[in-house]
């Protein structure tokens, strides 16, 4: 394929889709104009006929991992059972791109169709009779703890060219007993720790203290 081709079949959503996967394999610290320009075979500069500038391309990075999450009509479910799958599914995204989660964690939505999701989430809010800026309060205290709790879950995984430190329980076990006496006790604990478990846990305690007492199949998780 001659350069010429490339540019014509070269799209923006090309060049998300490439900026993410270099994102993913490399990190943030890896992704460079020139970079993904060498990946797209063009220039570095033909680059900006699809994006504004490097921020636009993450905002546009955002917008691809946003858009893979499934989030279907659900007309007959509660605000809590909407909230509760699109988290799970917003998940099972992130995990697949640890990498872009300081992206997810540090730039608000800004492009149309991710501005279109956080409409529809901000009135699943409203239906649960949330309203004003309590309602954007609970949009965005599930979100943090939705994202915060992945950023924990991968930062277990080492950066690009670095190698992983050891977990928490494993130095608790370098201290004596004698004066850590509570974290050495709950030792045989952490070996049944599960990261779903605890996110379950923690979504479901948070939405108990937002919408209440409402009932929904969540609670039986």
């Amino acid at each position: 394929m001659t350069g010429t081709e490339r540019r014509e079949t070269l799209t923006r959503q090309k060049v998300l889709e490439t900026a993410l996967q270099l994102i993913d394999r490399e990190g943030l610290e890896g992704l460079s104009m020139r970079k993904l320009g060498n990946i797209l075979g063009v220039n570095a500069m033909s680059l900006y006929n699809h994006v504004k500038n490097k921020e636009d391309l993450l905002d546009g990075v955002i917008e691809v991992l946003v858009l893979q999450v499934p989030y279907p009509e659900m007309p007959d479910a509660t605000p809590r059972e909407e909230l509760w799958t699109y988290m799970h599914a917003l998940r099972d995204v992130l995990r697949a791109h640890p990498r872009a989660l300081p992206i997810m964690a540090t730039r608000p939505f800004r492009t149309p169709a991710t501005l279109d999701i956080l409409d529809r989430l901000l009135a699943t809010i409203h239906r649960a009779n949330i309203h004003g800026v309590q309602a954007v309060y609970a949009l965005q205290c599930i979100a943090i703890f939705a994202i915060g709790q992945m950023l924990l879950e991968a930062g277990k995984l080492p950066e690009a060219g670095s190698e992983p430190g050891v977990n928490g329980p494993t130095v608790w076990q370098q201290y004596p007993a004698t004066r850590y006496p509570t974290l050495h006790a709950t030792l045989p604990d952490i070996a049944q720790w599960s990261s779903d478990e605890e996110f379950d846990f923690g979504l479901q305690a948070l939405f108990q203290s937002i919408f209440g007492h409402e009932r929904s199949d969540t609670d039986a998780r």
